[in-house]
């Protein structure tokens, strides 16, 4: 892929990319008499977060409801997709290196 293409790719992606990972998770509310405290079957869920380092490296979460998941998993993918995008200019990038080197050595 040309590099004006993955630029521009990156740019497209960069507009909904989310970091993190949607996890679902089981829950004990704060009810004293609710069976979910004892028995671990009852607990209430699965719930949908969406886990993440916070700017201090910090493990959080944030709760996502079940209306917003498809959107949210599509901005997940859209990390990778830019992940993937980031590497693929890196690649180029240090090919484009190289070659300045080499003919900087021949010159």
């Amino acid at each position: 892929m040309a590099k004006s293409q993955t630029l521009k790719r990156l740019q497209v992606l960069g507009e909904r990319a989310l970091q993190g990972t949607l996890v679902e998770v089981m829950l004990r509310c704060g009810k004293a008499a609710c069976g979910c405290q004892k028995d671990p079957s009852r607990r209430h869920g699965p719930h949908l977060y969406l886990k993440f380092r916070d700017e201090r490296g910090r493990s959080t979460g944030l709760y996502i409801p079940r209306s917003h998941e498809r959107e949210v998993r599509k901005a997940v993918q859209a990390w990778s997709l830019m992940w993937e995008a980031m590497v693929e200019l890196s690649h180029q990038n240090r090919e484009a290196l190289r070659k300045r080197i080499g003919r900087r050595r021949k010159g």
